[in-house]
């Protein structure tokens, strides 16, 4: 089976859909996303709360060791 990303009802750092977008920009940096989309509407919502664009969360999650990581570098922004 391929690539399958967190649930998005897992909330991670208090932040729903979080961790599913972190699973999603990871396969599509490294080209393992297959049929999914990043980003894809839901992707765009919190990404609007967040402030921030798919290019500039992708980048934070590429620059980050580990989903705590990013966690912190976003939380603060989030406008949930």
């Amino acid at each position: 089976m391929g690539f399958e990303p967190r649930d998005g009802s897992l909330a991670l750092g208090g932040i729903p859909w979080l961790a599913r977008m972190i699973d999603k920009a990871r396969a599509k940096a490294d080209g393992t996303i297959g049929d999914y989309i990043y980003p894809c509407p839901k992707d765009q919502e919190l990404l609007k709360k967040l402030g921030l664009t798919a290019d500039q969360f992708s980048a934070i999650v590429a620059e980050s060791r580990d989903d705590q990581e990013i966690v912190a570098k976003v939380k603060e922004r989030y406008r949930g």
